[in-house]
């Protein structure tokens, strides 16, 4: 099914485990068949990057909390639903980002390929960052156009958009303990900028 190759790959099994064998599949069934809607009606501009963001997180959660939506669920129940199975995949996310930073990489490092790390989690085109700013043991930029916020609103389902910011507080805390990242403020909460900053952890 197209969910396995998602950062949502666990969700059938999730969803025969909550709503039972025959709820599950079709709840399952009919985020998958959505979930392809929104895959072959997008225009990716020909941006690897953006493509890979959409595909991979974006549309799999959308599609599920628009199915949850649809089957009847209410706005809070369906975000609770849809924030479980997102907390996951930020969980292992940051397993990934963890390991990919090795036991003994130090703060120096991250803050010399800072420019690349923006460049991978928010790319130009669909993301607005500031410049970094370097000082000392920390390393501080601000998002003011963000992909979330964008794609939840055009869908007319914003109230997502904080269940995408938590994704990114869990996952990068497996930049911890060497790197700890702190947040100030978001788009979706009527903030102007989502100010984030890495300083050196333990």
């Amino acid at each position: 099914m197209v969910y396995e190759k998602t950062e949502l790959n666990f969700l059938e099994r999730d969803c025969i485990l909550q709503f039972g064998e025959k709820g599950g599949a079709r709840i399952f069934r009919r985020a998958s068949k959505l979930y392809a809607e929104l895959v072959v009606t997008t225009d990716y501009k020909n941006d690897r990057l953006l493509e890979k963001q959409l595909k991979g997180l974006v549309y799999p959660v959308i599609a599920y909390y628009k199915t949850l939506l649809a089957e009847g669920y209410r706005e809070a129940n369906a975000l609770g639903l849809v924030r479980t199975e997102v907390e996951k995949a930020a969980k292992n996310s940051g397993d990934i980002l963890h390991a990919q930073t090795r036991k003994h990489f130090p703060f120096h490092a991250f803050r010399r390929n800072i420019k690349n790390f923006m460049a991978y989690k928010f790319p130009a085109g669909e993301w607005g960052c500031t410049p970094p700013k370097a000082k000392g043991g920390k390393v501080s930029f601000q998002i003011k156009e963000c992909l979330y916020y964008t794609i939840t609103r055009k869908f007319g389902c914003v109230e997502l958009c904080p269940v995408f910011c938590d994704y990114e507080n869990i996952a990068f805390k497996g930049l911890g303990p060497k790197i700890v990242c702190e947040r100030e403020g978001e788009l979706a909460t009527g903030h102007e900028t989502c100010k984030f900053c890495f300083r050196k952890g333990k």
